[in-house]
């Protein structure tokens, strides 16, 4: 069963935990990665991933941000063991699999798992449902425990957050009288408690993307007009504003190197929200200095608040 369809929303992230021997590749490969794909979803063990940082960082990192995990209980691993009780003690879904019941765990048992015996089309006919479901179950337990929500909107059209895998809306630039290309983002705190202020937003593209996020630095600048008078020339100094583009710093984050959207580069942007009541909205242009003539192309804001952070991806066109 394949339930992916034209969609251009983000995957639904699957961190799979199981032993690296060779014996396991097939049932990874066709297996495992192959029910994430039927579900819709992306699927990577650690040891596949290309990252900058300590092994144990990464691990910890990809449990976090997983919206579900697929353990193979399969010989006891104990480092899978171990990995499965990080991801519980986090409040994670994971699905269990085992080519032998035995390998379960008692106090795990009770937990849903799958017994495969080592049959690859068994496994992935099987975990494809479980994966359906743990996915949508992942995003009502996201909705229901989030305490901060924020609707964002750019240029009129409403974005959703990446984790709620709704399609992604196209947004089309804004070119006002002197040629410049921004997108106005509105942010409305939508949770019944105040938030603090956020200065920490965030715009991604691709490492390829032609598209440059910058400001227009204004600077008065003084000429001197000549007069004639009776033969005599004078001066007077009147004074102009000019405007310099300029880039904004982007960064190359190993955390988001291997990104499934591919959105690699990070530009931080001169920007910050007020603090927002509840209901409260506040506003910020993104302007960019380099631009294509053609554009259809995925870009991704980022909000990161004191307790988390937040994605809202988006097409951007130009008429």
């Amino acid at each position: 069963m394949n339930t992916e369809t034209e969609s251009t929303a983000p995957k639904p992230f699957i961190f799979i935990l199981m032993p690296f021997d060779k014996k396991f590749l097939d049932i990874y490969v066709y297996g495992i990665k192959g029910a994430a794909e039927d579900a819709g979803a992306y699927a990577e063990r650690i040891d596949m991933m290309i990252f900058n940082e300590g092994i144990l960082d990464r691990l910890f990192n990809q449990i976090n941000k997983a919206d579900v995990i697929v353990a193979d209980m399969t010989g006891r691993n104990p480092n899978v063991f171990y990995e499965v009780g990080y991801a519980h003690a986090l409040g994670k879904i994971v699905i269990l699999l085992t080519q032998n019941a035995e390998d379960i765990p008692f106090d795990l048992k009770y937990r849903q798992h799958i017994v495969y015996g080592g049959e690859i089309q068994t496994l992935r006919k099987e975990l494809t449902g479980r994966l359906i479901w743990a996915i949508a179950e992942s995003k009502r337990q996201y909705r229901q425990n989030v305490s901060e929500r924020f609707i964002v909107s750019i240029s009129g059209i409403e974005i959703p957050e990446a984790r709620f895998f709704l399609d992604i809306p196209t947004v089309t630039v804004e070119i006002n009288s002197r040629n410049v290309k921004s997108i106005n983002v509105s942010i409305r705190n939508d949770s019944p408690e105040p938030i603090p202020a956020i200065n920490s937003l965030y715009i991604f593209t691709s490492a390829e993307s032609e598209i440059v996020p910058g400001i227009y630095e204004e600077k008065i600048i003084y000429r001197e007009i000549p007069k004639f008078s009776l033969g005599e020339i004078s001066y007077s100094t009147i004074p102009e504003n000019i405007s310099k583009p300029k880039s904004l710093i982007f960064t190359y984050d190993s955390a988001i190197s291997n990104s499934p959207d591919g959105l690699t580069r990070q530009y931080h942007l001169e920007a910050s929200i007020h603090p927002l009541p509840p209901g409260a909205v506040d506003h910020i242009f993104i302007t960019f200095i380099k631009f294509p003539s053609e554009v259809d192309e995925l870009l991704k804001f980022r909000m990161h608040s004191s307790t988390n952070f937040y994605d809202f991806p988006f097409r951007l066109t130009k008429k």
